[in-house]
């Protein structure tokens, strides 16, 4: 059975009652550091970039499964998502997920099972 995406394309609205659209662009990694695989969200017009700890990513796929490439853009769109919704300041030091936000995340959208 194939992964259907929920997060390469979604709305959220912030704290003050703004409507935001977001829609997935890109992905790559950073050659550097723990490797951060980095995802690219147009949001409202603007790009936003969310990155996923390299470590923390090898972490928690040892013991578990490899997740897709879908299922990590969708770990990405949920975490901007969440950003958003508490109306945090959509810069990269606010977009980077590592541990156990990974982990929740993971676990939200169903993937530990």
């Amino acid at each position: 059975m194939s992964y259907t995406p929920r997060y390469e394309r979604f709305e959220a609205v912030g704290p003050s009652g703004q409507r935001y659209t977001a829609e997935f662009v890109r992905a790559g990694f950073l050659a550097q550091g723990d490797q951060p695989e980095l995802y690219f969200f147009r949001v409202s017009g603007e790009e936003s970039v969310v990155g996923i700890s390299g470590a923390s990513l090898a972490r928690y796929q040892r013991g578990r499964r490899y997740l897709t490439r879908e299922e990590k853009i969708d770990l990405a769109g949920r975490w901007l998502k969440q950003q958003i919704e508490a109306g945090v300041a959509l810069e990269s030091r606010n977009l980077y997920l590592q541990n156990g936000e990974l982990a929740g995340l993971a676990g939200d959208l169903g993937f530990a099972k």
